[in-house]
Formats: structure tokens, sequence, C-alpha cells
């Protein structure tokens, strides 16, 4: 879980960024020569298609990382992270912000991904995740896809069938996280029927909003070396009663 202030300011930042010039960074083998947009500021951001993709470097022990994107479905990232670290450095993701809308005024919410994580995973500690924010940021919902060594704050509250798949869920405050019983680099998350879940069970009030919901990782490690995330498919669906 990230620190919901800092991430407060990095999401605000966020919506201003999306006209940060790309810096110039040389091409690797991971990273495409001539992608539409790259960028290593901590903040770069790229509107698309209605989508920003976000480099969230929001923690400021964060290491080097450069984000690319030819669109907000197929985009990527090479990161740098500490070797040995557990604390969430950084959160590259796509997102896509609402204007604070009734979580009842929705009939469809949800999305669908297919990423991939570096091939070597020594010392890797990262997850694929969606991250919802309700109530203008003040409550976080994560989705859990393909984790590898991560583990959520708070505790286990219950477990969730949703969409054939089974999830523990956990909670710490205002931060909930629906973590899946397996790891899936693609599939589709149902964020709505999540949501509900959490409402029918009394640890949400039916009249929370839904503020911005992203897809990205989690990134704590990359065993101090440069790693490589990708995204090839992305999709959201969303449709209002």
């Amino acid at each position: 879980m990230r620190q919901v202030i800092v991430r407060r300011v990095a999401v605000a930042v966020a919506a201003i960024a999306a006209v940060t010039a790309a810096a110039v960074i040389p091409a690797s083998a991971s990273i495409p020569s001539h992608p539409r947009w790259k960028s290593s500021a901590p903040f770069g951001a790229w509107n698309n298609g209605g989508f920003i993709v976000y480099n969230n470097e929001w923690n400021s022990s964060a290491g080097p990382q450069t984000i690319w994107a030819n669109s907000y479905h197929d985009w990527g990232v090479q990161s740098t992270q500490a070797k040995g670290n557990t604390a969430v450095e950084t959160y590259p993701c796509v997102q896509k912000n609402y204007n604070n809308l009734r979580i009842s005024s929705f009939r469809l919410l949800g999305n669908g991904f297919t990423e991939s994580m570096p091939k070597n995973k020594t010392g890797l500690d990262a997850e694929a995740a969606d991250d919802v924010w309700l109530n203008k940021y003040k409550i976080e919902v994560m989705i859990w896809v393909d984790n590898h060594g991560q583990r959520p704050s708070g505790q286990v509250v219950g477990h969730a069938k949703i969409g054939g798949q089974h999830y523990a869920v956990w909670q710490s405050g205002s931060y909930y996280a629906f973590v899946l019983n397996h790891n899936e680099t693609s599939g589709r998350t149902y964020i709505l029927a999540s949501v509900r879940w959490l409402i029918r069970h009394g640890l949400l009030a039916r009249g929370v909003t839904l503020t911005q919901v992203n897809f990205g990782w989690e990134i704590a490690s990359t065993n101090g070396k440069p790693r490589d995330f990708t995204v090839t498919k992305y999709w959201l669906h969303s449709k209002r009663r």
C-alpha cells in the first residue's frame, strides 16, 4: 500500500503533468527505439485515448525508471530498484479519472489486461494490480493479479469469489486488497463486483464514489538491476445505469 498523502500529491501532479516533455533517453534492448512517447521524469505523464500513462515514482527513495508507450494499451517501463527492498517505490500505471460518480450509478466497471514482468525473478519484489480510488482518494481498493514477493498491509478479513476467481480480501484502515489465489499475466478483473462485495459485507458505505482507476505494477525491488515490465493489452469498460 502506498502512503495516501504522497499518492494524492502524485495524482494531482499527474493531472498537470500530461504536458511534461519526454526526457531524451537512449534506447535499450528492452525500450523500443522509437515509441510514441517516453520519459524518465519521476511523474512523467502522457494523455492518450482518454487515459494517462503515468511513470508515478511516488516514493522519494525510488531509483531510476523510464516509461515508454505507443498507446494506453501498449506500453512498458524499465525500472531499477534497490536489492532487498520490500517497500513499494513506484507504481507505473495507466489511469482513468472519474468525476467522483456514485458507484451505485454504474452497471458495468471492469478491465482486461495482458502484462509481463521480468523473466528473471531473482530478487524481484513486485505485483501487477488494479488500484481503484474512491471518495476523492480517501479509500483505496486494489486487485492483485500477479504477485512476486509482495504482501498487502493489514490482515485478511474475508474471502471472495468474483468472476469465477478466488481472492483473499485484506484490510488496513481504508485500504483494501483483493489478492488472487494464483498468478495471471492475462485476464480480466471485475472492479464493480469487488466494490459491491465490500459494500455487502459492511466494509464500505453504499454511497461511495469513484475517483480513479489504475492498472500497473507496484515495484519494491528489481535486485538493483534494470528490469522490464510491459503491457501489451489493456481495456477498461464502464457503463452507467
